[in-house]
């Protein structure tokens, strides 16, 4: 003889599969908890320089803000940031691609955004300091990518007096 199970264990069941997927789906697509959006960008504060660096890798946005539209070169560094001395600097980075990407700012930003496993896909970073040396400072991509070079290879932060 088989057991057919009753209506009622048979709704369970339905509802606790329903009511799992719900869930899933819900963590799956940052349902609950705070929603950070990464195109936000930081609050200004006084005497703080504010910029966005987006990494990409579609249409004219490939490498950093779009240098390989803007024809990214040792003799041509894109982007450029300017700031002054002990200005307080933000510098919000943005991976919009399907990839990692790395990010690093000689002398004040070394060690890059996530170490060696760099940004990952669809997230963001504020990387904070005073800039305190006076030069150019390379940024640069510091992981292997597909973009890597040499669209993520010549940026370039100034420190003027």
């Amino acid at each position: 003889m088989i057991h057919v199970p009753s209506r009622r264990v048979l709704a369970v069941i339905a509802l606790v599969i329903a009511l799992g997927g719900f869930l899933s789906g819900a963590y799956a697509f940052h349902l609950f908890g705070p929603v950070t959006s990464c195109w936000v960008r930081p609050t200004s504060a006084p005497n703080t320089a504010i910029f966005t660096v987006v990494m990409a890798n579609e249409g004219l946005n490939v490498g950093y803000n779009g240098s390989k539209a803007h024809d990214a070169s040792a003799s041509n560094p894109w982007p450029v940031m300017n700031v002054t001395l002990n200005q307080s600097v933000i510098i919000h980075v943005i991976n919009n691609d399907s990839q990692a990407h790395g990010f690093t700012i000689t002398q004040y930003f070394d060690q890059g955004v996530g170490g060696q496993a760099g940004l990952a896909p669809d997230k963001c970073y504020d990387i904070r300091f005073t800039a305190n040396i006076l030069g150019s400072f390379a940024v640069k991509c510091n992981i292997f990518c597909t973009i890597h070079f040499p669209y993520m290879q010549y940026g370039q932060l100034n420190v003027n007096p």
